[in-house]
């Protein structure tokens, strides 16, 4: 009877040590599926971020080519003065506006880095991220530096043409003339001013792609492409507006 309940004893024991076992092995199951699915969770958050962020460099990458295409677009060589002036001074763009920031028909490439400046001491988000490393704002000041001579050697090209081209315009007689026709001597000109003009184009690119690519983050890239468009619409538009109230004339009436 003492072998019976010794025996019963026994079994009762390996049960409850199965039963632990078994409730050890479910606990340990299920906290291996919290963590599966609590990492399933972070890595969708990661994923999510990384899609928005990839969708934002696809979006810059969007704007620079629109403005790739838009200053390094093949343009027609003048062939008459008025080709010339449409170039330097575009219709569309109202006299206020061409006065401020025009530099042979579009803005000027320091402007853009001291807008960029700007931003950067009055919107808190640049500013932050400027002020994360101190030579940041120094690697600016150089750029605005070195974007500057480039631009004072087109300013030199432009002024060469401008005071040499008097020379080459036909107002002597063609047979005159040791150096040939008239309009081959005209032609040279244009295709000068051309040259010129092309590489203010470039020089703007290039200006605007330092400031995306090389100064700023890819959060402050867009930030600032989206300030950059809204300052040039607002100039414009006041450019606009100014120039029809210009024609109202307003006659100040005596009373009697």
């Amino acid at each position: 009877m003492e072998c019976y309940t010794s025996i019963k004893k026994k079994m009762a024991g390996m049960k409850s040590m199965t039963w632990k076992s078994k409730s050890s092995e479910d606990q340990s199951w299920e906290n291996y599926g919290l963590r599966r699915q609590e990492q399933k969770m972070r890595a969708a958050r990661l994923e999510k971020q990384l899609k928005a962020r990839w969708a934002l460099e696809e979006l810059i990458e969007e704007q620079l080519n629109r403005f790739n295409a838009l200053y390094n677009q093949k343009t027609m060589v003048p062939t008459r003065l008025k080709d010339v002036s449409q170039i330097l001074m575009p219709k569309g763009s109202p006299a206020h506006e061409l006065a401020t920031l025009a530099w042979l028909g579009d803005w000027r490439p320091s402007a853009v880095l001291d807008l960029l400046r700007s931003l950067a001491r009055s919107s808190s988000s640049l500013s932050m991220s400027l002020s994360d490393t101190a030579g940041i704002e120094r690697i600016l000041n150089q750029l605005i530096h070195d974007i500057r001579i480039e631009e004072a050697v087109i300013d030199e090209e432009m002024t060469e043409i401008q005071a040499t081209c008097i020379f080459h315009l036909p107002f002597a007689s063609v047979k005159d003339r040791p150096d040939g026709p008239a309009l081959a001597s005209v032609q040279s000109e244009f295709m000068k001013i051309h040259r010129v003009i092309t590489k203010a184009q470039k020089l703007r690119f290039k200006a605007l792609q330092l400031v995306v690519k090389k100064v700023l983050n890819q959060t402050d890239a867009a930030e600032f492409l989206v300030a950059f468009a809204r300052i040039q619409d607002l100039i414009h538009q006041f450019a606009s507006q100014h120039k029809l109230r210009k024609g109202l004339v307003s006659v100040p009436v005596k009373a009697s």
